[in-house]
């Protein structure tokens, strides 16, 4: 699975603006599933399904307009557990930008550079997804409003992303104190193949809080296998009980259609017992982009909802 689409689609504007098509282009996927979990009934979800449409005009002179909205498609849509009601589509990352030879400069609602440094993840928007493991250590997973961001061009394989989330009021989007951000990152290499090494910094300026994430990552032939840390600090983050540090490791090795994974996390939350957790599945290639999986999660010291879970699914990209 993939990190978040519109977090590539910037990166292969930076590394190629001429390259994006000038007619939108409509993606997205549904992702259903069947959730038992130890002591409670099994349940149908849409897990982190989406509706997208990006692109680009060119302007000439070597410049492009480059523009995403997306949305949340809840397939279901009869589960009040996550706060959405019975609503069909809820918002995702929404921007427009300008590319060039410079890179990328955008404005709108989007991930930050700390969550678009994330390696792959191999069980991305379930149950065993990386703000699901942290222990509640999760402020690097934000998707904000009122951000203003840049992506540079390569520099022999690195890449700078900054960001700035402007006046970004209390549990809008960033969370609450987390208004007026300030994010850099660098990375080298890329996600699909190859060596990847990251590193994001990130400090709300209006309070004390300070976000630190480094990640690794090594993908070649059917292996991948990764690691990433994240360390919270400051006495905003201590009275909101989210600082601490996590780390995750993740392996997967794809034979034919098969690809076994793994994923163990660690946490030790400040004021809190250090807690571990691991998930173990299995993906089966139906198509070039339709995966059948299945997997299990053991997050009950880690996460607040409880025992183990015991997922089957499939998902379809469009």
């Amino acid at each position: 699975m993939k990190k978040n689409i519109i977090a590539l689609a910037i990166a292969s504007a930076v590394a190629a603006p001429v390259a994006m098509a000038d007619a939108p282009t409509v993606y997205g996927q549904l992702n259903l599933n069947y959730n038992k979990t130890a002591d409670v009934d099994g349940s149908i979800n849409s897990t982190a399904s989406r509706l997208g449409i990006k692109g680009s005009e060119d302007l000439g002179n070597g410049l492009k307009a480059v523009y995403g909205v997306e949305f949340g498609l809840d397939a279901i849509a009869d589960n009040n557990s996550d706060g959405k009601g019975d609503n069909i589509l809820s918002q995702r990352n929404a921007f427009l930008g300008l590319a060039g030879g410079f890179g990328t400069v955008l404005m709108g609602r989007h991930d930050t550079p700390t969550k678009m440094i994330q390696p792959s993840d191999l069980f991305n928007d379930g149950a065993a997804d990386v703000n699901q493991m942290t222990n509640g250590i999760d402020n690097g997973e934000v998707r904000a409003d009122d951000v203003l961001a840049y992506v540079s061009p390569s520099f022999g394989g690195v890449k700078i992303l900054a960001a700035a989330v402007i006046d970004e009021e209390a549990g809008e989007g960033a969370g609450e104190g987390n208004d007026d951000w300030v994010n850099l990152a660098a990375t080298y290499g890329s996600t699909k193949k190859g060596l990847y090494l990251a590193a994001a910094w990130q400090d709300a300026q209006d309070d004390d809080m300070t976000v630190i994430r480094a990640s690794a990552q090594y993908k070649a032939g059917g292996l991948v296998a990764s690691v990433m840390h994240q360390d919270v600090s400051g006495d905003t983050a201590e009275l909101a009980g989210t600082s601490g540090n996590f780390t995750h490791f993740q392996a997967g090795y794809k034979i034919g259609k098969f690809m076994p994974k793994v994923k163990y996390a660690m946490t030790d939350k400040d004021g809190a017992d250090k807690e571990t957790g691991f998930a173990v599945g299995l993906n089966y290639s139906l198509g070039k982009k339709t995966t059948a999986y299945i997997y299990t999660v053991d997050r009950e010291d880690i996460n607040t909802k409880g025992n183990a879970e015991y997922i089957i699914g499939m998902v379809h990209k469009f």
